[in-house]
């Protein structure tokens, strides 16, 4: 008998040990986790001038609920993001096209005359932790909004583009290791929770493997290299190599050099997606960036050249990738990334916190491209001009309004483009 009254004993208080310990490590789950509401009203004019380019006026009102859990035992939680979006006013004609609607936030029906509304989750995983300060990996597994160098999800229309699949990333003693392996996609202007990788034929891409690595050390120099494919599509690899030299007195220099190389990875790529695609098995491009960026308290001025060889730079990975051009010549209207293409930018911002109006930013770009070889023209041009204003509201009743104006004057072959984007963006914290 007192050995059955120890071991009851002994259970019990194993028993409320353990509730306690669940207890805590389910409070750290609960009290570190967040919840916000982004409500987005986004106004879009965009005005092909010279017949060659579609007009369009997209005005849409867009909801989104964050939801960012704690870790559950400090090791495993739980994200999810949902969304929806409505049209306020129709886009301009789009008869140059012979179609009948023109949007982006928003799908065009069947019948092509109107769009439909959307609402769904954007965002949902399973997300893991493990290790210390100098040793340590996170990892998550689900529908995500995720970047890497030679991809990102896209976040530029009311609700953003989101990827399913696997992402972790370690840390060994500062150097940086990462992968990624996807499956499907939910486009940033559909309802549906995902689907297949496709190319644009709709073949189906099996899926898309990324890994990469990067260190910086204590003297401002770093690097970061990385691979990626899709199956059967294309295939990149990426160097950047960055230094910031600190010039005292509030002043400072980025520089950084970039070089991407894009590569047809089997028989399902196609050099444009879309309806007209057509394979190109010998397809290839390299480009060459360097920027140098001059800080100088809340200024910066900054210069950027890219060189492009072999090819137009593809930069997307499936269809309905939206692309990234990791260079500073991927501009607002286009990426200036045509075959033997010489093309440069300058830019400057100034944070006006700095002038006493705290949440007030402004900036300023200009880019030029030649010696772009086409079909019919071996010394094609483009340029660009671009503003940008955002304001955000520090206090009052109207705080954590966002409000920014973009506007940006492209000219190019047989294309002239003029175009404004308005974005109010009010987040609010629930909890």
């Amino acid at each position: 008998m007192k050995t059955f009254k120890f071991s009851t004993l002994a259970a019990a208080v194993v028993a409320a040990s353990a509730a306690s310990i669940s207890a805590a490590q389910a409070e750290g789950f609960i009290e570190d986790s967040t919840g916000k509401l982004s409500i987005r009203n986004y106004y879009f004019n965009e005005n092909g001038k010279n017949g060659d380019l579609k007009d369009r006026r997209e005005w849409v009102q867009g909801f989104r609920f964050d939801f960012v859990s704690g870790y559950l035992f400090d090791t495993i939680g739980f994200d999810y993001s949902a969304g929806a979006a409505f049209k306020l006013d129709n886009p301009a004609d789009n008869t140059k096209y012979n179609e009948k609607y023109s949007a982006t936030n928003l799908p065009v029906d069947s019948e092509g005359n109107d769009v439909n509304n959307i609402a769904g989750t954007t965002q949902a995983y399973v997300k893991a932790k493990f290790g210390g300060e100098n040793l340590n990996v996170n990892g998550k597994y689900g529908l995500m909004q995720q970047g890497t160098e030679t991809f990102g999800t896209s976040g530029s229309r009311v609700l953003p583009s989101s990827i399913f699949g696997t992402y972790a990333e370690g840390n060994v003693y500062g150097v940086k290791l990462y992968g990624a392996r996807f499956t499907e996609t939910s486009p940033r202007h559909q309802s549906y929770f995902s689907k297949d990788l496709e190319n644009g034929s709709g073949e189906e891409i099996d899926q898309l493997d990324i890994i990469g690595a990067g260190y910086e050390l204590n003297n401002g120099l770093g690097f970061v290299v990385e691979h990626g494919k899709s199956d059967d599509y294309i295939k990149k690899r990426f160097a950047k190599v960055y230094y910031t030299v600190d010039l005292g007195n509030d002043m400072s220099l980025d520089l950084d050099a970039r070089y991407g190389k894009a590569e047809e990875n089997g028989d399902k790529f196609d050099k444009f997606s879309g309806a007209n695609a057509y394979k190109n098995d010998d397809y290839e491009s390299r480009y060459y960036n360097a920027t140098a960026t001059l800080n100088v308290g809340g200024a910066s001025f900054g210069v950027g050249y890219n060189q492009t060889k072999d090819g137009d730079w593809h930069s997307g990975y499936f269809d309905q990738d939206h692309g990234t051009f990791n260079s500073s010549l991927s501009l607002y209207s286009n990426d200036f990334a045509n075959e033997g293409e010489k093309a440069w930018v300058v830019n400057a911002s100034y944070d006006f916190a700095n002038a006493g109006v705290p949440g007030l930013t402004a900036g300023v770009s200009y880019g030029y491209g030649d010696g772009i070889e086409r079909a019919n023209d071996s010394d094609d041009k483009e340029r660009e001009f671009a503003q940008e204003v955002t304001y955000k509201f520090q206090d009052g009743p109207l705080k954590d309004l966002s409000v920014q104006w973009q506007h940006w004057n492209y000219s190019g072959h047989q294309t002239d483009e003029d175009s404004h984007r308005i974005k109010l963006i009010y987040d609010i914290a629930l909890f």
